[in-house]
């Protein structure tokens, strides 16, 4: 059951992270340019945000 798990979460993933760029394709590029002038500190504090709420999540389930 571990793996079917994993992949019903990589899955979701996916279809969630594809429904942006499927659904308004100019928005999201206009929003991957922004993202090239962002300091690369403040993506790697998003990134780190991100991460930790997940866990926060992940421990809730």
């Amino acid at each position: 059951m571990g793996y079917e798990v994993l992949f019903i979460a990589i899955a979701c993933f996916l279809i969630l992270e594809g429904l942006l760029p499927f659904i308004a394709p100019k928005f999201y590029k206009s929003l991957l340019l922004q993202m090239l002038e962002v300091n690369d500190n403040a993506v790697r504090l998003i990134g780190l945000a991100l991460i930790i709420l997940g866990v926060i999540i992940l421990n809730f389930i």
